[in-house]
């Protein structure tokens, strides 16, 4: 659903709720913050963004900081769609630092790098298991 979601003034408050799932994997959220087109608004200060592009800058940042914080684990069969915009994204995004013009959007390189590859990488979302017993439900959570 991340991946298909269309960025429109009506579309906010499902795209929040949609990005503040932990259940949401890292290629999804890095296609929801590209589909948003955030190349339009990053070099424009937070004060002097128009009225109707506010709620999706608002988005942006929250995304942003998410994947930044590690929020959205990487999943080896859900990979970005689109992984070269996010390469090209990580490209200006070191240009302008070296020009010491950075844009308001400044993804983690050691986050996302994991969706700028095709090859393997080392995240993994842990595989739950059910077959606890009753007592293994009620202390497992003590040891986590």
């Amino acid at each position: 659903m991340a991946r298909a979601v269309e960025w429109d003034q009506e579309s906010h408050e499902v795209i929040g709720w949609i990005s503040a799932q932990i259940c949401v994997d890292l290629g999804s959220a890095l296609t929801l913050f590209m589909n948003a087109e955030p190349e339009h608004f990053n070099k424009i200060p937070r004060q002097n963004v128009a009225g109707p592009a506010q709620g999706r800058c608002a988005q942006l940042d929250a995304l942003c900081q998410r994947i930044n914080a590690g929020f959205y684990l990487p999943d080896p069969t859900r990979q970005m769609i689109g992984a070269e915009r996010l390469v090209a994204w990580m490209d200006a995004q070191g240009e302008d630092i070296k020009r010491g013009t950075p844009g308001r959007w400044q993804l983690n390189a050691a986050v996302v790098s994991p969706m700028m590859t095709s090859g393997t990488h080392k995240g993994r979302r842990r595989v739950q298991k059910n077959n606890k017993s009753l007592l293994g439900k009620l202390i497992s959570p003590l040891f986590a």
